[in-house]
């Protein structure tokens, strides 16, 4: 321990004059400017939320792929679903909620029930006619296959940041 402390402390020594991470994680203490940076941060972060000065967007992963998504957007989904037409959902995989002002990233997803994103199933139908045409030449050899998939449009109802950030997490699985 002590041979990889004081490996530490020579790092630390070349690179204490460039400000690095090593120099921080070496002292185990934060500074207290950087303690009080953050806590600022996080009450302007939360007073924008209470006031909702701006439109919030998010991120969310969804079937297999990423979303970028705000309120009122249509989303139309490939792939067999099982939510049926009027069904209300949550989106809980969110990735990234943002405003024009912050951003909350997660790691790699945002605290569960940081961030609601609501959703409505608007409706379920197939795709338009994919036409997949095979043809060899001069070999009498042709094919053609049509393919329509499965669909779900999805309306976004609302992408709000609901709690307080830098609180205790609460149970929302309960």
């Amino acid at each position: 321990m002590s041979l990889l402390r004081a490996g530490l402390n020579k790092l630390t020594g070349i690179f204490r004059n460039q400000g690095g991470i090593l120099s921080r994680l070496l002292s185990q203490d934060a500074s207290p400017s950087v303690v009080k940076e953050t806590k600022e941060v996080i009450t302007t972060c939360n007073k924008l939320i209470e006031d909702r000065a701006s439109r919030n967007f998010a991120i969310v992963h969804l079937l297999g792929k990423q979303w970028r998504v705000t309120d009122g957007d249509l989303l139309v989904v490939e792939g067999h679903w099982p939510p049926n037409i009027g069904d209300k959902i949550r989106l809980d995989k969110v990735l990234l909620a943002a405003t024009k002002d912050f951003s909350l990233i997660g790691r790699p997803l945002v605290q569960p029930g940081l961030v609601n994103v609501t959703a409505t199933v608007i409706s379920k139908g197939l795709s338009h006619t994919k036409t997949h045409f095979k043809k060899k030449r001069r070999k009498q050899y042709m094919k053609i296959h049509f393919q329509r998939l499965p669909q779900t449009m999805l309306r976004i109802n609302t992408v709000e940041i609901a709690n307080r950030i830098n609180e205790a997490p609460k149970n929302v699985y309960e």
